[in-house]
């Protein structure tokens, strides 16, 4: 199959999005599925792991779906959208090239392939035995698609068809795109920016939009630092990146080695995972990190300065656990049109928020007053609540947000400062390292 066609951008009277909050009106998901399988080529253990109930999360991911359409938002699932491109290609002979291409294991019979063949939501095309009686494996694990906001998003311009440097990510991306270009469902979204095509790095829970001419962006660790500038050219926009990891230490561990950045790296995993916005002006952060007066003297550089001086940690990994925490949150900003880049100086995310006249509500609630005091209420109740994805909303509803429930710190801190929580039991879901704001890619917002 040779490549496809470039993707257009569509002619709209009015922009899908103006920002990442307002009312959301049309978003794509897609619910997990107890039934899906568990295996995957990409995956480097010797047998599959299963440590969490599919019963459950496909039960709280159902709960998620309820609260966006109470909120009056039209979701379309990504299964419904392939089979509906399925439909619309399968006389054209597109539909067998496309799987010939992209599952030559499934190509002997195309038209009997569906979307839930694909997602490995059906169960007759699980745990085959070949025929010397072991494991044929045919379909892959999809289950990282329901985090939707990873594999494109939306801007004012249209929407940014991403790019992850994982290959188990990067099959999205690739499902993605020919679902945007195939599928009637959603043959009225406009395409703005093909990261695949451009072959630049970047995942949606990074990206963060402002307002019609602004949008922050983390990079360094899901993101590279060169979508800043490729999205300050192509969107016209001011894109304000945001350092959240390097990629020399926030990386993936191969077989046989050892990383101790593995906490780090889930807490910082994308920008969406400590910062979003939750109202006109307002957000809700991770306290510290995000402030260049902390860059050196925060919570978590304390506790590591503490355990490797006890020898709890190794010195090396220490060292660079500190200079990644010293850099979390500096900016860069790519001018729109040009894409050239300004270093802002003396400050970092939430300096420069609060400069702008922005409320900032922080996770895990107020900070008390002393030293001890604040290290205590940050290790026993901010940062379970962060590893508890309490940072990560998304607003459906102007003036409230859909929260996991199980963060009832960050809970009353939302509702102290005006904003109303919608919450559902996530503890499946957050247990994958991602929170609503993942869960959903808007598409249209009013």
């Amino acid at each position: 199959m040779g490549s496809m066609p470039k993707l257009a951008l569509a002619q709209h009277a009015s922009p899908p999005l103006t920002s990442d909050i307002g009312k959301l009106d049309k978003v794509l998901v897609h619910s997990t599925n107890s039934t899906s399988g568990i295996t995957t080529q990409f995956g480097r253990a010797l047998i599959p792991g299963v440590d969490f109930s599919p019963v459950d999360a496909e039960a709280q991911h159902a709960g998620l779906n309820d609260l966006l359409r109470q909120s009056g938002a039209e979701l379309v699932e990504v299964v419904d959208a392939l089979n509906a491109a399925r439909e619309a290609t399968l006389s054209n002979g597109i539909w067998e090239a496309w799987i010939d291409a992209a599952y030559p294991r499934l190509g002997g019979s195309p038209n009997d392939i569906t979307a839930e063949v694909i997602m490995g939501q059906d169960k007759d095309w699980l745990y085959r035995l070949d025929s010397e009686g072991n494991y044929d494996h045919l379909v892959d694990d999809f289950s990282a698609t329901m985090w939707t906001r990873d594999s494109a998003f939306m801007t004012p311009k249209g929407l940014v068809i991403c790019n992850s440097a994982s290959p188990w990510r990067g099959r999205e991306n690739m499902l993605l795109r020919f679902i945007y270009r195939y599928s009637p469902m959603l043959s009225d979204v406009p395409i703005a920016v093909d990261a695949v095509e451009q072959g630049f790095i970047i995942e949606g829970g990074d990206a963060m939009v402002v307002d019609e001419k602004t949008m922050f962006l983390g990079v360094g660790n899901r993101t590279s630092r060169e979508a800043g500038a490729v999205l300050a050219r192509e969107l016209d926009m001011d894109i304000y990146t945001v350092q959240i990891g390097t990629p020399e230490y926030l990386r993936e561990v191969y077989p046989g080695e050892t990383n101790d950045s593995s906490e780090l790296a889930v807490l910082f995993l994308h920008l969406d995972t400590s910062f979003t916005l939750v109202g006109p002006k307002h957000a809700l952060s991770l306290p510290y990190v995000f402030e260049a007066a902390h860059a050196e003297d925060n919570p978590l550089a304390r506790f590591i300065r503490g355990a490797v001086r006890q020898s709890i940690l190794p010195k090396e990994d220490a060292e660079k656990g500190l200079e990644l925490l010293k850099g979390i949150g500096t900016l860069t900003r790519y001018a729109a049109g040009s894409g050239k880049a300004e270093k802002i100086e003396g400050m970092k995310l939430v300096d420069f928020c609060r400069d702008q006249g922005y409320r900032i509500t922080n996770t895990g609630g107020a900070i008390p007053d002393g030293d001890q005091a604040a290290f205590d209420h940050f290790m026993r109740v901010t940062y379970p609540e962060q590893r508890r994805q309490a940072s990560n909303v998304v607003q459906a509803v102007p003036g409230r947000v859909i929260a996991y429930d199980g963060n009832p710190a960050t809970i009353a801190a939302l509702r102290e400062d005006g904003i109303m929580v919608d919450t559902f039991p996530g503890r499946e879901l957050w247990n994958w390292h991602g929170g609503p704001h993942c869960l959903t890619q808007p598409l249209v917002r009013s």
